[in-house]
């Protein structure tokens, strides 16, 4: 698969069931190489809710660090070279990038021990699958067996002042919402008349449904 991503947005949130926060940007161009810097307003929310800094990197909004500096967010990947990481790298539709700014967007650099998560601003086209989790789960409280590994999934789009680009993508089975795509994530959907297709992949449930995983393509 070829892809190319320029952009992985780094959000925050205080935990499971709090909006994220958009906190900075890592780029990739080919003038000035790979840079990350702190969004002002991301970070103001973030604050009120104990955010900090991300680690190594002081708050410093008229700051860009540049590639030499950014080593640190490697240690969120997957290693490529280990065999035993294979059936991670597929899940994440990751098995043939060979780039780690890619494959830190496919993989949204996830750790359980923060609440830290890089998420790729992709655009529609024909080379390019990615998986994203749902967001919203924890206010609808779906049963467990509402929903299943394989069911194709439909869409809208809603205004919605807080979300990416003022455009938020309520996610269906039939005629039950589901969830939302990820802020940064819905950039996918908008602004394109091809037709998406969803389905689910992977699912974490107990009593209710916890995480609903889904891949996204173009068709």
């Amino acid at each position: 698969m070829k892809i190319k991503i320029r952009e992985i947005f780094i959000s925050w949130r205080k935990g499971k069931g709090v909006p994220r926060n958009l906190i900075g940007v890592i780029k990739r161009t080919s003038n000035n190489g790979i840079t990350f810097r702190y969004l002002k307003e991301g970070v103001r929310k973030a604050k009120l809710e104990g955010f900090n800094e991300y680690p190594g990197f002081p708050i410093d909004f008229d700051k860009e660090y540049h590639e030499d500096d950014l080593d640190i967010f490697s240690l969120r990947l997957i290693p490529f070279d280990r065999k035993d990481n294979l059936q991670l790298l597929k899940f994440w539709e990751a098995t043939d990038i060979n780039d780690k700014f890619s494959l830190l967007a496919l993989t949204q650099g996830l750790m359980p021990t923060d609440n830290f998560e890089f998420l790729g601003l992709f655009y529609p086209s024909n080379n390019i699958k990615f998986v994203t989790d749902l967001a919203g789960l924890s206010h609808l409280s779906l049963e467990k067996g509402a929903v299943f590994i394989g069911d194709i999934l439909s869409y809208e789009k809603e205004a919605d002042s807080k979300a990416y680009k003022g455009i938020a993508i309520k996610v269906f089975k039939s005629n039950q919402h589901i969830g939302y795509i990820k802020n940064v994530h819905n950039n996918f959907f908008i602004n394109t008349e091809r037709k998406i297709k969803l389905v689910v992949k992977a699912l974490e449930q107990n009593g209710i449904v916890k995480n609903i995983f889904v891949s996204v393509e173009c068709i």
